[in-house]
């Protein structure tokens, strides 16, 4: 007896930041020469303004940014109606991965 060939199905989900996490932010003069760098912090506002300052002082115009989040995927059909929004993993906590399928 064979089994039936698995039909693919189209799943929708939708991605997101996590509404837990926090937008992380690092930064690094692009000038030739320049070490500066400013460590990663959730305080975008105060990062524009460290970029802003080196600027000013030393007239370095150029930064190269990385913006760091937790994302959220969730298949959609799984989750209507649940309101339920996963744990982010504690500090030092290894998070939970499952297995992808495509």
């Amino acid at each position: 007896m064979s089994l039936p060939d698995a039909v693919a199905k189209p799943v929708q989900h939708r991605i997101s930041a996590h509404p837990r996490s926090e937008t992380t932010l690092t930064a690094r003069c692009m000038s030739v020469g320049c070490s500066w760098t400013l460590a990663p912090t959730a305080d975008l506002r105060a990062a524009d303004l460290a970029m802003m300052t080196h600027m000013g002082m030393r007239g370095h115009p150029t930064f190269a940014r990385t913006f760091e989040d937790v994302a959220l995927v969730r298949r959609l059909e799984l989750n209507e109606g649940k309101r339920e929004i996963p744990p982010l993993p504690a500090a030092g906590e290894e998070p939970q991965h499952e297995r992808a399928t495509l």
